[in-house]
C-alpha cells in the first residue's frame, strides 16, 4: 500500500520536470538564435544591428560632448563607428566573440527589453531613454547586466577617446610638446 501523506502538492514530479527543462531549452534556444541571427559583428564588419546598438551607446556615453548640429554629429558618429570596428578587429578573438554576444543581446528586442528596460530601438530612442536604459544597467543588481554595461562602456570610451579627431570635442588639447 502507498502512503498518501508523504505526496506533497508542492513537490515536483518528474513529468513536470520534463515539462519545465523543456520549456526553458526551447525559450534559451530561441534566444541564443536570435543573439546569432542579430550579432554584432560579422566576418571583421559591424552589422546593422551592431552599428545601431554602438550607436545609442556612443549617443548615451559620449553623447553631451558631441556637436548639437545633426549633421556634424552624424559624420562623428560614422567615422566613430569605423574607428570602433577597427578597434575590434584589433582585439583578441575571445574578446571579439563576447562582444559580438553583448551587441547581439542589446540588437535584439527581449534581450535588449530584459536587460536595458528599453522598449525602442538604439536609433529610435530619445536622449532621456538612452540616458535610463544606461542606468538600468549600471545600477541592475545582478553583476552580469553591470558587467555587460561596463565593457561596453570600455568599448565605446577607449575607442572614442583614443582618436585623436576627438580631443578638440572634449576639450583636451593634446600632448604638451617638450
Amino acid at each position: 500500500m502507498v502512503d498518501r501523506s508523504i505526496d506533497h502538492p508542492l513537490q515536483p514530479k518528474r513529468r513536470w520536470f520534463l515539462k519545465t527543462a523543456l520549456a526553458i531549452g526551447t525559450v534559451g534556444g530561441a534566444l541564443g538564435g536570435l543573439v546569432y541571427w542579430h550579432r554584432g559583428m560579422s566576418n571583421g564588419k559591424l552589422t546593422e544591428h551592431g552599428r545601431d546598438v554602438l550607436r545609442g551607446l556612443t549617443m548615451g556615453f559620449v553623447g553631451p560632448m558631441l556637436p548639437k548640429d545633426k549633421t556634424q554629429r552624424d559624420a562623428i558618429i560614422e567615422g566613430h563607428l569605423a574607428h570602433t570596428e577597427a578597434f575590434l578587429n584589433g582585439m583578441p578573438n575571445v574578446l571579439q566573440i563576447e562582444v559580438n554576444a553583448l551587441l547581439g543581446l542589446l540588437g535584439n528586442y527581449p534581450t535588449r527589453k530584459l536587460l536595458t528596460g528599453m522598449g525602442t530601438s538604439w536609433t529610435d530612442a530619445s536622449d532621456e531613454q538612452l540616458a535610463q536604459a544606461l542606468e538600468a544597467m549600471r545600477l541592475n543588481p545582478l553583476p552580469s547586466t553591470r558587467l555587460t554595461y561596463q565593457s561596453l562602456r570600455g568599448v565605446v570610451c577607449m575607442s572614442f577617446f583614443s582618436n585623436s579627431a576627438h580631443w578638440p570635442l572634449t576639450g583636451y588639447p593634446g600632448p604638451v610638446q617638450i
